[in-house]
């Protein structure tokens, strides 16, 4: 299957990138969602609040964690570390800061339920990470081995202006190196796991009862797994540790986080209790019990 996509939108004077566009897609609808499962149960206004953060989390821990991933660039250029709109986030910063930022958010509060909330969030962030996706296909984001004659979802990226791989690249031979023949698509089976991820959400929340909580945990596993997974069809990138990328090393920490925490949500053990409101002063005059 051959794309022929250029990763930028050129109108007039102004350009834009598929990756910006669906970012900001995934963003919108994801967080519709979540708000629209915590109908009921939470105050729109709090519920937006709480997203809010949750989004500027997402997005300051999405820069922080590519900035680290590759300071050995940034190192020598620091004035290009706030400079986000050129390019350069990593997705498990983005989940990562965008659910302390809304813990955080939620817990200051005190009136959210953490666990409802953080089910519903894990369908949100799916989607918007499964949406955000679309960009990564479009530009030809990240690397990948040749699909040979084995099963997958091959591509050839066929734009001169490309990211991706295919005949050329920007113009020239692909890596200077003779063209291998169609590549493997791992952000489109990262979209297709995404999305798959937030139907068994969906269809957890109307089976699974108390505690709350646990399907968040649940839907962070198997995230995991699909990121560890689909990471050892990327080429290209730094594998600082046993051959392992910077994600996949991060996916096994969150995988045995969230398998501990499933358990001692499971058993009770680790529950956030909801504040009280505070009670409010007698008027002046009122008889005192």
């Amino acid at each position: 299957m051959e794309l022929p996509f250029d990763p930028e939108i050129h109108l007039g004077p102004l350009t834009l990138a598929w990756h910006g566009i669906f970012t900001a897609v995934g963003i919108f609808f994801g967080v519709w969602l979540a708000i629209r499962l915590l109908r009921g149960r939470v105050d729109e206004d709090a519920a937006y609040s709480v997203a809010t953060w949750g989004v500027i989390g997402g997005i300051l821990g999405a820069r922080i964690f590519h900035v680290a991933d590759r300071w050995d660039f940034y190192s020598q250029h620091l004035e290009q570390i706030p400079l986000i709109w050129t390019g350069g986030i990593a997705v498990w910063g983005a989940a990562i800061g965008g659910a302390l930022a809304g813990l955080v958010v939620a817990l200051r509060r005190g009136d959210i339920p953490i666990g409802a909330t953080a089910d519903a969030a894990a369908a949100g962030i799916g989607l918007g990470f499964g949406l955000g996706r679309i960009g990564d296909i479009i530009n030809g984001e990240h690397l990948a081995p040749p699909c040979g004659d084995g099963p997958g979802i091959c591509v050839a990226y066929t734009n001169p202006a490309t990211l991706g791989q295919g005949p050329e690249i920007h113009g020239r031979p692909f890596s200077g190196a003779a063209w291998e023949g169609p590549v493997h698509l791992p952000v489109a089976y990262e979209m297709v796991w995404d999305l798959l991820g937030v139907v068994m959400v969906l269809v957890l929340r109307r089976r699974l009862g108390s505690p709350e909580g646990r399907i968040f945990w649940l839907w962070l596993l198997t995230y995991a797994v699909g990121r560890f997974a689909f990471g050892f069809l990327r080429v290209g990138d730094p594998t600082p540790i046993i051959g392992l990328r910077q994600d996949q090393l991060i996916a096994l920490a969150v995988f045995a986080v969230a398998a501990v925490a499933l358990g001692l949500v499971q058993l009770g053990i680790l529950r956030v209790p909801r504040r009280r409101p505070a009670a409010t002063a007698p008027a002046e005059g009122s008889p005192q019990t």
